[in-house]
């Protein structure tokens, strides 16, 4: 965690959001900003001015996001809901609010599917709740790369790679539904293809499917990858080497979707007919 950080309580008007990706109904986000402070995150152009111009240090609390959820968790619409789309929900400060766990006892008892993105171990003091419930939910890690040096430059106050890792084996070996975030890929920082023959050979192991996704620019990120030897290229870089990640894919018998075709594998799975 940064030095310096600012926690900012403040009121949410709604609990569940209309999600902007095609796989999901609902986003459910109790903070905004991250303490992560992951310099490629789209987040940044979606949070408050004083986090997102301070990212890394500032974090909203949303402290009555429960009150409201209870209430839209019995008349919305029953849906897929991701915890989080634009900060991460076991992030540290998790810690002291502990609103996920029971959000998403509410969002399961209500019927709605949940699933959850984080970089963080921390969900590992949830693991009874996720394996109770893990009819209705799956749980993707993210890992952007296992060179530490590399990640300190990308996420400076996220979580060691291995240590998501190993969350990741022991949520699996659970019969949790798993699934590994591989990215956002930017080219000249994270693109070493032996890291990432590793990251899906750890994925074979565990049975874990992977999304991966390349580095996009965003406005607010301009600023903060500045200094990180990324290399801004067109499709030409991104279609070889996606072509590679997915053929290691196909060696090593792990099920891998880009981000941009996620929503059709997911209008397949399973847990879509539950709606």
């Amino acid at each position: 965690m940064p030095d310096n950080i600012k926690i900012i309580e403040t009121n949410a008007k709604h609990a569940l959001g209309k999600s902007g990706m095609a796989e999901l109904d609902y986003a459910f986000n109790p903070y905004l900003g991250c303490f992560h402070g992951c310099r490629y995150c789209y987040a940044i152009d979606m949070s408050p001015a004083e986090a997102a111009n301070n990212w890394g240090k500032v974090v909203f609390v949303r402290k009555n996001i429960i009150e409201l959820l209870e209430h839209e968790a019995r008349t919305y619409k029953k849906g897929i809901v991701g915890i989080s789309t634009i900060t991460d929900p076991y992030q540290s400060v998790e810690m002291k609010y502990r609103i996920v766990p029971e959000a998403i006892g509410i969002l399961v008892k209500n019927g709605f599917y949940v699933t959850i993105q984080t970089k963080s171990p921390l969900i590992l003091k949830d693991i009874k709740i996720l394996e109770k419930y893990k009819k209705n939910i799956d749980v993707g890690i993210t890992v952007t790369t296992i060179n530490r040096k590399v990640s300190k430059i990308l996420e400076p106050y996220a979580p060691d790679p291995f240590k998501r890792l190993n969350a990741l084996k022991k949520l699996a070996e659970t019969g949790i539904r798993t699934w590994l975030y591989l990215g956002p890929i930017a080219n000249g920082v994270n693109d070493n293809t032996d890291d990432i023959d590793r990251i899906i050979e750890f994925c074979a192991s565990t049975g874990t499917r992977i999304i991966y996704d390349s580095f996009q620019d965003f406005k607010g990120t301009v600023s903060y990858m500045a200094g990180t030897g990324y290399i801004k290229t067109g499709n030409e870089w991104w279609n070889s080497f996606r072509r590679a990640i997915e053929e290691a894919c196909r060696k090593n018998g792990v099920i891998c979707t880009s981000e941009e075709d996620e929503w059709k594998y997911e209008a397949q799975s399973r847990f879509r007919t539950l709606f």
